[in-house]
């Protein structure tokens, strides 16, 4: 341990268990103990809670705020979520150093998944539109002419559609809405238009849209956005087939050919960048450049990362992947904390991982892995430093 003078402590939020905050302070916790325990001299921690542009992205995003000493305030929306139920949902709006009104919109909160209880889920009725509605608001009320929009966690599968229309895109359509389905409807679509926009949204076509995503996937395919997420946000097997049918019928409208990242948040990435020319950035390259994390990383002795699972999801645009290709530029140890690890252990060494501490294996007898996280976090990173 005497050869890590500075340890950077980079984790992303463990899903239903602790803030990105909360990991990276149990971290340093962990590091603290472990230093007093073996009378080690305490490094310099730098603590740099980090997202990917799912959950937890609007609390990141704040504190990188604050560390810039730029004004911001919080604003809610009046709004729906993905199946029409009227919210509010959070924004930050404040100005960039040209003057420029800008606002983040974490699609997680206004969309998400984990906002509507598993029982009450249907993927076949829920839409984009009121994530479309607040883009309207942000930009037509409040004068906002920049947006970062996060868009990890959501719980559609419209490909953007229900955006699109809140926008003031409409559409030519063999099958009424009334009473259909979501996939249905759109695979009925036979002609787009956003001639509507200048009347609805008149300064969409000024605005600039950066999103930030944590996925690669395109939006068709046995890779794409139903294959792959369509199960997590309940969609069931039979349904997968009409899902995807009326995804290709939607790249045949848009006329943009399916991209990587096309697939985020259920197609909504597709819907940005081809219907609104936005730019899609991964999302822990964004949060890294605003905390200037590659800085820090460059100049420390060991860096540290988590999230609650690592799988080979992991390595495909999401936090983990990030942060091991700074150390690898670098040359810096990196350790993983995660719950659970499912990466074989003769990949870590090629992706620059030098140790991953599990926590599944690391919890005492009794113990639970999500209410005591915090806790077997702290004693497992204590136990790492002296072994």
């Amino acid at each position: 341990m005497s050869g890590f003078g500075k340890i950077v402590i980079a984790t992303d939020k463990f899903k239903g268990s602790m803030t990105a905050v909360q990991a990276s302070e149990a971290v340093r916790d962990g590091i603290m103990e472990g230093c007093r325990d073996a009378g080690m001299t305490m490094p310099q921690i730098l603590l740099r809670p980090m997202a990917d542009g799912g959950e937890g992205s609007m609390g990141v995003m704040e504190r990188a705020l604050r560390e810039a000493s730029v004004q911001y305030g919080k604003a809610f929306i009046d709004s729906v979520n993905h199946l029409g139920e009227p919210i509010l949902a959070p924004v930050l709006l404040y100005s960039a150093a040209d003057g420029t009104r800008e606002a983040f919109v974490e699609m997680a909160s206004v969309c998400g998944l984990n906002m509507v209880p598993r029982e009450r889920r249907n993927l076949l009725r829920s839409t984009t539109y009121g994530l479309g509605a607040v883009l309207r608001t942000v930009i037509e009320d409040r004068g906002v002419r920049r947006v970062l929009l996060a868009i990890g966690g959501s719980g559609t599968n419209d490909g953007g559609f229900g955006m699109l229309t809140a926008l003031g895109w409409s559409f030519s359509n063999s099958n009424p809405f009334r009473n259909r389905d979501i996939p249905t409807f759109i695979s009925g679509i036979e002609t787009a238009s956003d001639r509507s926009v200048a009347d609805i949204c008149p300064h969409l076509r000024e605005t600039e849209i950066i999103v930030a995503t944590d996925v690669t996937s395109p939006m068709l395919g046995p890779l794409g956005a139903t294959a792959v997420y369509g199960p997590q946000k309940g969609c069931r097997k039979h349904n997968a087939p009409a899902f995807e049918q009326a995804l290709e019928n939607w790249v045949k409208v848009i006329g943009v050919p399916d991209f990587p990242g096309a697939g985020a948040a259920g197609g909504t990435g597709y819907a940005l960048q081809a219907a609104l020319g936005a730019r899609l950035l991964p999302g822990w390259q964004v949060f890294a450049s605003m905390l200037h994390l590659e800085e820090d990383i460059a100049s420390a002795d060991l860096v540290i990362t988590g999230e609650g699972r690592f799988d080979k999801s992991s390595l495909t645009g999401k936090l983990p992947a990030g942060i091991a290709t700074l150390c690898r530029r670098y040359g810096k140890p990196l350790w993983v904390v995660t719950g659970t690890c499912r990466v074989p252990a003769d990949q870590l060494p090629m992706l620059g991982i030098t140790r991953v501490i599990e926590l599944s294996s690391s919890a005492a007898p009794g113990e639970d892995t999500y209410s005591d996280a915090p806790a077997i976090i702290r004693h497992a990173v204590a136990s790492a430093l002296q072994d």
